[in-house]
């Protein structure tokens, strides 16, 4: 038994970086096909406009930047909510025309 285990290590210790760097090659490959799109959301009695980095296949945001929190309450909503698009757009044009690179 103890000479398996001791046969089967190296092969543990070679496959196991390997699956390491397929993994990380494919968070890069999706990173780069992620797309910077328009997001608004509902979070704490505020809405968020934000430019959010999304996988073409759905999921999670892998970055986001915030354009705007405006508060539920505020009598200029509709005019901060809709100059606050209009920003995210004019960011996420630009962020997709000059890459996906991801942060670190």
């Amino acid at each position: 038994m103890v000479r398996v285990l001791i046969l089967l290590l190296p092969l543990v210790v070679a496959i196991l970086p390997l699956c390491l760097a397929v993994g990380r090659a494919v968070d890069r490959r999706a990173a780069r096909a992620a797309r910077w799109q328009v997001v608004h959301y509902g979070r704490d009695g505020h809405t968020v406009v934000a430019v959010g980095l999304l996988p073409r296949r759905g999921g999670a945001p892998l970055d986001e930047h915030v354009v705007d929190r405006i508060p539920q309450a505020d009598p200029e909503w509709t005019t901060r909510f809709l100059r606050a698009r209009e920003v995210a757009e004019e960011r996420a044009f630009h962020l997709n025309s000059g890459g996906t690179a991801l942060p670190g």
